[in-house]
């Protein structure tokens, strides 16, 4: 039976949604939210056999809400928080490359091909000289079906023209198509460079999923 597994890059996902959103509706970045349990819910849509649910990034504590929409959804958040260095300054813990490396290790492991989802828009090489973009190669490379879930805005040119090296295998979709069921803007005053500006609440709009809207939103 055939296996999917899929990771998440929150960092890169959250930051396309905030600038998503700036540019959409002239939104500040701190008052975009984004509805977890929508963003998942269309990660895991029609995935069968989910091995891998696996949320990373660099988040701040205090983030409860997403926590608990992560555990519902059944994605593993080890790699989600950052830790305290030696001067007591918040750091990253290298997620990238540890996701890489998972990745990698799933494609020597299981036997049969099966569908790897990349939830990021980041095609660059880190200092170690691994990439998501050489992920999604090496899986097309073995017959994996491999999705790549980005903000448009945020999509790298090189990760992106991995559908066109392997367009059997490699699909791009775009979040934009779900967008204001996936952003919501939490209203309140906020202070931009000293002046304090009032936002309006906007909430998400229902969710549609729809094979049709799936195909719509692949680009």
């Amino acid at each position: 039976m055939t296996t999917t597994h899929i990771f998440m890059d929150n960092s890169n996902i959250f930051g396309g949604a905030q600038r998503t959103a700036r540019e959409r509706e002239q939104a500040f970045w701190l008052s975009v939210r984004v509805d977890y349990e929508n963003l998942f819910r269309l990660l895991i849509h029609n995935k069968q056999n989910r091995t891998t649910s696996m949320l990373a990034g660099s988040v701040p504590p205090g983030n409860d809400e997403l926590w608990k929409a992560a555990h519902r959804a059944g994605f593993d958040t080890t790699l989600l928080r950052r830790v305290e260095s030696d001067n007591g300054r918040l750091i990253e813990q290298g997620v990238d490359e540890v996701i890489h490396l998972k990745v990698a290790n799933i494609l020597l492991d299981t036997d049969e091909p099966g569908t790897m989802v990349l939830a990021t828009g980041d095609g660059a090489e880190t200092e170690q000289g691994s990439s998501f973009t050489q992920q999604v190669r090496r899986a097309a490379k073995r017959n994996w079906n491999v999705e790549i879930w980005s903000w448009q805005a945020q999509l790298s040119k090189r990760l992106r023209d991995t559908r066109l090296e392997s367009p059997k295998q490699v699909k791009v979709f775009k979040l934009d198509e779900w967008y204001e069921s996936i952003v919501f803007i939490k209203g309140g005053t906020y202070s931009i460079d000293g002046i304090a500006n009032t936002v309006i609440t906007r909430s998400c709009r229902s969710f549609n999923l729809t094979d049709t809207k799936m195909a719509e939103a692949m680009s």
